[in-house]
């Protein structure tokens, strides 16, 4: 009965919650649009020659297409050590939050 409980007894989680993953927003310069960066912990990062965690990614956004290029350096416990950006901005989750209110159609 222990493994029911297990199943049926979580709370749904938000998609930030995720621990296997980081997430990042970026703003692209193109059109201003918002995106959501999911970096997997398991299979996207690499070690470098020093023993630190990186990930290079591009991003493409859904509105125009722009894309925002990202370097993250993370240590083992991944914590970020540093992050690059060319072709927009990080932006936080609630700037995101907005974009995404803002473009659902009225009902």
């Amino acid at each position: 009965m222990e493994w029911l409980k297990r199943l049926f007894g979580r709370k749904p989680r938000s998609p930030d919650d995720d621990p296997e993953a980081l997430i990042y927003y970026v703003r692209g310069h193109k059109c201003g649009a918002i995106t959501r960066v999911r970096i997997d912990k398991r299979n996207e990062l690499s070690r470098d020659d020093d023993d630190t965690l990186f990930v290079r990614k591009v991003v493409v956004d859904n509105r125009c297409y722009g894309r925002v290029e990202i370097v993250l350096r993370f240590d083992a416990a991944y914590r970020e050590l540093s992050r690059e950006i060319s072709g927009g901005e990080f932006v936080t989750r609630e700037a995101w939050l907005a974009q995404q209110q803002s473009s659902q159609p009225d009902r």
